[in-house]
């Protein structure tokens, strides 16, 4: 394999008229998934023991494997939140019943948290810390966002009429990082496939802009255009109207695909406790420190790749094209009405994705990344009307437990006599390495932070950029573990200078600096090695930055961003980061 395939080979559709922008995200989008492959393979060597190689993950662009039915192992979950179920079910049936603590499971998982506890004057908290039972805290239920709580990855929107009653469900699987790559290459498209998605042509481009504090589009230095916000008005929230929300790719920040790539890696680490391994789902989210434990997705995803590993002894690698394919309902639990003119598969349609691959290899199932439920023009019936599971269709929720999530492992036999590795549960070490959180243009992170991505959303995926044989200020870094004296690695031809430094709290911190490059680098991605002193092992970090040709990227006006973080931001950091 030379490149990594966009999901559901998407890209093919969504530059179908353009073959050079469809190159031109074809490559990137295949020189991210590489960086996340790189750096879920590394683990956390920085401030974890014990989490380092994960060798028995593999990189499918360095060693060849072919996807068969033999070894390729399709790993499903129920798009339903579990959480929800783990921790309000007990709740809920004392405080509204038998006969209705299941409905306002549903509702709960179709309006979220805070929305429910305002409606029934409830506070919704779950232990601080779950895989510590001696931990008595609590927290609030999250994740937070506009669709945080729907963390199986699998969002969704709902349309209602002017009676309440549901006229259309979308649901989305799709991660927000291809987002990111296609709005970097072709804002047009972006702007055409919202409109197209969501059937409405309201949609502006404007619309889409992350804006700074004082309301101004953030310039991206590396196109000259306004940057993408992942949650705009139009992918915002669980309602959906002529004038805003909708569901067009996933914004809860589990749902990524870096995440789902690291959960893949993490998992291949066989974890030993008295002499015997972990095999239960959740001990073993706790002992590898992955994840989230009740979803049903991370439980189930870490388990299925630590059982390849452990009981068939082979290593693995998520199944190419990488990405979280949702798949067809079970449509015997609907009940149509007794004289509708159409059967239930009549209300379902594939928006994104494809229910069979198409590609060059083999992926087992459906590859679905957005659908919809609503009922044909001429229909006699309302969604409303159909029964789910013998109940009325009151909520999106109840159309999301009847199918399930799926990725897919393929497996790769090791050399003779090679055994996977076996560890203790993950530690922290004595001594902490300095590492990299981010690295962008300060300007992106100060508006991020303005706007709470990564709080309730993700950031961006998309590499840093500067060009052969110039200087490029006003770069961010957010550090943990690192000191004022700390030194930046680029490698040969990248020199840094740190401009500004910020204490955020002990473990936290952020820098600006300067990147100059010679003339003669070598071009392509600088991985990035920081070290407190000269002593340390180093540990680099894939994906942060790109040196292109002289000349190639716009030239804008804009001032680089030198300012340093609020009070208010700091503390903002801190929660993300925590």
């Amino acid at each position: 394999m030379k490149t990594f395939d966009t999901p559901a080979y998407q890209a093919e559709k969504d530059f179908k008229d353009n073959p050079s922008l469809r190159e031109k995200l074809h490559n990137a989008w295949s020189n991210y998934v590489k960086y996340c492959t790189v750096n879920s393979i590394m683990g956390n060597p920085w401030s974890s023991t014990y989490d380092h190689p994960r060798s028995w993950y593999y990189n499918p662009l360095v060693t060849p494997s072919i996807p068969n039915e033999s070894n390729t192992v399709p790993i499903q979950w129920n798009a339903f939140p579990n959480r929800i179920n783990h921790y309000f079910t007990t709740l809920f049936t004392d405080k509204f019943g038998k006969q209705d603590y299941e409905d306002k499971l549903h509702e709960l998982a179709d309006i979220g948290p805070i929305a429910f506890g305002q409606k029934y004057n409830m506070t919704l908290t779950v232990p601080r810390n779950p895989c510590d039972p001696t931990d008595t805290g609590t927290k609030a239920f999250g994740p937070s966002g506009p669709r945080g709580w729907q963390d199986e990855y699998c969002e969704w929107s709902v349309t209602r009429d002017e009676n309440g009653d549901i006229i259309a469900v979308n649901f989305t699987h799709e991660n927000p990082e291809y987002w990111f790559h296609m709005w970097k290459i072709s804002p047009d498209t972006v702007v055409s496939l919202y409109q197209e998605i969501l059937n409405n042509e309201n949609v502006q481009k404007e619309d889409l802009y992350l804006l700074d504090s004082h309301g101004n589009p953030v310039i991206v230095r590396e196109t000259g255009l306004p940057a993408y916000n992942p949650i705009n008005k139009w992918n915002n929230g669980p309602d959906a109207t002529s004038s805003g929300g909708g569901a067009v790719h996933l914004t809860s920040p589990p749902n990524s695909l870096g995440a789902e790539i690291y959960l893949g890696a993490a998992a291949t680490i066989l974890r030993v406790v008295n002499g015997k391994v972990i095999t239960d789902a959740n001990t073993l989210i706790c002992a590898a420190q992955y994840g989230q434990i009740y979803r049903n997705s991370d439980p189930r995803i870490g388990q299925n790749v630590n059982s390849l590993v452990y009981n068939h002894n082979v290593q693995v690698s998520l199944t190419n094209p990488i990405a979280l394919y949702g798949q067809i309902p079970h449509f015997d639990q609907f009940e149509m009405p007794a004289t509708a003119n159409y059967k239930i598969e009549d209300c379902y349609t594939v928006v994104r994705g494809a229910l069979k691959n198409k590609g060059i290899t083999y992926y087992p199932h459906n590859m679905l990344l957005h659908t919809r439920f609503s009922v044909p023009a001429d229909a006699n019936f309302k969604l409303s009307d159909i029964l789910v599971n013998k109940k009325p269709l009151k909520w999106g929720s109840q159309i999301a437990d009847t199918f399930f999530v799926q990725l897919a492992g393929t497996g790769l036999s090791p050399a003779q006599g090679q055994q996977p590795e076996k560890f203790p549960p993950v530690g922290i070490p004595a001594t902490t390495l300095p590492s990299v959180q981010y690295l962008l243009d300060n300007n992106l992170l100060q508006a991020s932070l303005y706007n709470k991505l990564n709080t309730f959303s993700n950031l961006t995926s998309c590499i840093t950029q500067v060009e052969a044989g110039t200087t490029t200020e006003g770069i961010a870094v957010l550090a943990n573990g690192a000191i004022q004296q700390t030194s930046f690695d680029f490698g040969p031809g990248v020199t840094v200078a740190v401009t500004d430094f910020q204490n955020l709290d002990e473990d936290t911190q952020l820098f600006l600096i300067s990147i100059t490059t010679d003339g003669g680098v070598a071009l392509g991605e600088k991985p990035l090695t920081l070290y407190n002193n000269a002593s340390d092992p180093g540990f680099a970090l894939s994906g942060v930055l790109e040196v292109v040709t002289a000349g190639s990227l716009p030239k804008t006006d804009s001032t680089p961003n030198r300012t340093l973080l609020s009070s208010q931001q700091i503390e903002q950091v801190k929660k993300i980061l925590k």
